[in-house]
């Protein structure tokens, strides 16, 4: 389990309604109580709280933005900006069904789509050559329009992007201040997933970036050096500029952190947390401090997405000695405080991560280890970049299997890595003039 060490962590939940924040220096847990409890006046009492207890900083603050996130995208009212999607497939789907997504809340954000024949598929072979006749006429049509957000999922681009990126870049050349979100950047599997994942991605950048610089301008106004984190999906957390480029990382944070929040307030590592939804009892699994993730249907959205979540079960059953379910190998929490806090808690303890789901074809078990050594590689080096001290990454989870109805060879491979947050690293924010 991720520690805070000799330095003061605040974490912070934000809603729509009001912020709630906490001071966790060790077994110390702080409660925040603001005299403002908008975003600014919490970050700052929050901030205020850890200097006046614990004045030896450097201090890290993370935040989960995931239900701000949430509220701009179910919101009736939400001035999200509309998006353009460009699916880059050999051809136009014939179904209306299959030509939107199957989400409402998505599909709520497409304000055009576009078909460009091309793609390959998921080991790489060219599928359809891109057609660059149909993408002059795609540019030329957004570029006479309004819209400047664009979403893009080229079939097979998380094996080989080249189309995917070729379709970025005439887009960005005739327009050069769009916003673009491209499905090779997250990886995963599934055409409909991808699609909603980039659609979100673009829509939510314009919130994202502005939640962001508030924070970091309540931290320029305070004495003191502090890193500014962002909680991710999967319960870790990662940097502000990583969630500029790409804020759905940080969707459906909340269910992770509040699983690690209520373990770490038990002292406990491995465990079996049972949380209260809507009147029911659903439990999530913590291991080694990190909440077990998987890729399946986000709360609220209606469609699985491509970055990892927390998986949450309903718990029904109880048994004679009254734990529900069948008998854990591990010890059950009950959470007993309130969500927020929760969350809170589970976002200052957090641990910066990194997450990998790759296709490969492998021929030899040589060409697997290979396959397996070089995606480690990669999820350490990203690992690093999203704050863990050189040298502390670990692997939660490393999985390899055969992906179903393909050529006999073909493997799915899924890297989760963890590292030691490198406070160190933190840099006083200088106020801008």
């Amino acid at each position: 389990m991720s520690r805070t060490g000799e330095f003061a962590h605040v974490g912070v939940s934000l809603h729509p309604e009001r912020s709630y924040a906490v001071v966790v220096h060790g077994a110390a847990v702080l409660p925040v109580e603001p005299a403002r409890a908008d975003l600014d006046g919490t970050i700052a009492s929050a901030v205020r709280t850890a200097i006046g207890e614990f004045p030896d900083g450097p201090f890290a603050v993370t935040v989960d933005l995931a239900p701000m996130l949430l509220d701009a995208i179910t919101r009736a009212d939400s001035a999200l900006p509309r998006v353009a999607v460009i699916r880059v497939v050999p051809r136009p789907a014939t179904d209306p069904a299959l030509a939107r997504s199957p989400a409402a809340l998505v599909e709520r954000r497409v304000a055009r789509r576009f078909t460009v024949a091309g793609g390959h598929d998921l080991l790489g072979n060219e599928l359809c050559p891109l057609d660059h006749g149909r993408l002059d006429e795609v540019c030329a049509e957004l570029d006479a329009g309004s819209i400047r957000h664009v979403a893009i999922v080229a079939a097979g681009s998380q094996a080989r992007p080249g189309h995917e990126r070729g379709v970025a870049d005439a887009i960005q050349t005739a327009m050069p201040g769009a916003r673009i979100s491209a499905a090779s950047e997250y990886g995963g599997h599934g055409l409909v997933a991808r699609e909603a994942t980039v659609v979100l991605d673009c829509a939510l950048s314009g919130v994202a970036e502005q939640l962001v610089d508030r924070c970091e301008r309540v931290l320029s106004r305070l004495p003191g050096e502090f890193q500014l984190r962002v909680a991710r999906g999967d319960g870790g957390y990662t940097t502000a500029s990583r969630i500029r480029t790409m804020p759905v990382v940080a969707f459906g944070a909340t269910d992770a952190l509040e699983v690690c929040g209520a373990a770490y307030l038990e002292g406990l590592a491995d465990c079996r947390v049972l949380l209260s939804r809507d009147g029911a009892q659903v439990a999530g699994e913590v291991r080694h401090g990190l909440a077990q993730v998987s890729l399946a249907e986000s709360a609220g959205i209606g469609t699985e997405l491509v970055v990892p979540t927390a998986v949450l079960t309903p718990e029904r059953d109880v048994t004679p000695s009254g734990v529900p379910g069948r008998m854990p190998d591990v010890p059950v929490v009950r959470a007993r405080h309130a969500p927020e806090l929760l969350a809170c808690v589970g976002a200052a303890v957090s641990s910066p991560t990194s997450w990998l789901d790759e296709v490969a074809f492998i021929e030899s078990a040589d060409e697997l280890r290979s396959v397996r050594r070089d995606a480690e590689e990669r999820a350490t080096a990203f690992v690093t970049a999203n704050g863990a001290a050189p040298g502390t990454a670990f692997f939660a989870e490393v999985s390899t299997v055969a992906v179903p109805y393909s050529p006999a060879g073909t493997v799915r491979i899924r890297v989760r890595v963890a590292g030691t947050p490198d406070i160190g690293l933190t840099q006083p924010l200088l106020e801008t003039p």
